[in-house]
């Protein structure tokens, strides 16, 4: 087992969905012939219903305890670390935003060595020799947001895989979210169908959902594979970030309502334009009966 697994094993238990109060709506969808999917809160049950947002909860045990099993010996505490954590974040964000990215993402190791920078050149934290800031980055992840399979995972994506659709992700992501997923399933993600070239995560990009710049990607990187947009079901839990932006590039939509920690519909945020999703998910298998066969 390897280092990742191993804390993925040791900080993630069972969790189970909660279920809405929306109502399914499914209907068949002729023609899809790809179906690409965000992660959290949609194909993995989420603490926080995304990546990273549990973070703006986060309480100091959380990070004291990711410094002790990184063996960090840090005098600064832990929620002075946490406040500069934010500030670097917000510090990125603004630096991208000026040069033109509506929607900026971090990449979060990157973080985290800026937050380290001044207390280590004071003296004030400790590095054992084999320290590793992804895997660090990674058991404050576990810790802030832990996560775990959404019923039906594996069985949906191996019936996907075996009637030939093609399979991609578009996801607020950070290095570890595809390690997740194949954790989870047990196998490299083109293995199972998700070839590199339709798989879109956010820090790989530096742009985030709801901009549509991943989105569009996907769309020309399966365009280029004989598939348009209009033959794409994308599914997400999130009205903003995942059915609107899809929506707009022509994408047909399914909203994952399986889960009250994650479901975002936006009635209120003045950011939603009057869109509907094609399909409304409570299970994952749900998307069976929208999918010609």
């Amino acid at each position: 087992m390897n280092r990742f697994s191993e804390i993925l094993n040791r900080n993630c238990q069972p969790l189970a969905p909660i279920p809405t109060e929306q109502p399914a709506q499914l209907k068949e969808l002729p023609e899809i012939r790809a179906v690409l999917f965000d992660v959290y809160g949609t194909l993995l049950v989420s603490g926080s219903g995304d990546v990273g947002t549990a973070m703006e909860m986060t309480k100091g045990d959380a990070l004291e305890a990711a410094w002790e099993a990184s063996g960090v010996q840090c005098k600064v505490p832990a929620e002075e670390m946490i406040a500069r954590f934010y500030e670097v974040i917000q510090d990125d964000h603004k630096i991208a935003t000026k040069r033109g990215t509506s929607y900026p993402e971090v990449v979060i190791e990157e973080i985290w060595e800026k937050v380290f920078d001044a207390p280590m050149r004071l003296g004030q934290v400790e590095l054992p020799c084999d320290f590793d800031m992804k895997l660090f980055a990674w058991e404050f992840e576990t810790r802030v947001n832990p996560v775990w399979p959404m019923p039906g995972f594996q069985e949906v994506l191996q019936w996907l895989h075996e009637q030939e659709y093609t399979l991609g992700i578009i996801s607020n992501a950070q290095y570890f979210t595809p390690k997740i997923v194949e954790t989870f399933l047990d196998s490299p993600l083109e293995e199972k169908g998700f070839r590199p070239e339709n798989c879109f995560f956010s820090y790989e990009h530096r742009v985030a959902k709801p901009g549509t710049d991943l989105y569009q990607a996907a769309a020309q990187s399966l365009s280029d594979q004989g598939i348009e947009a209009c033959h794409i079901l994308y599914v997400g839990n999130d009205m903003l970030n995942d059915i609107q932006p899809a929506s707009q590039i022509g994408m047909k939509t399914a909203l994952f309502a399986g889960d009250r920690r994650s479901l975002r519909l936006r009635k209120d945020d003045a950011r939603m334009l009057p869109i509907q999703p094609d399909v409304t998910l409570l299970r994952l298998s749900d998307i069976l009966a929208c999918l010609p066969r």
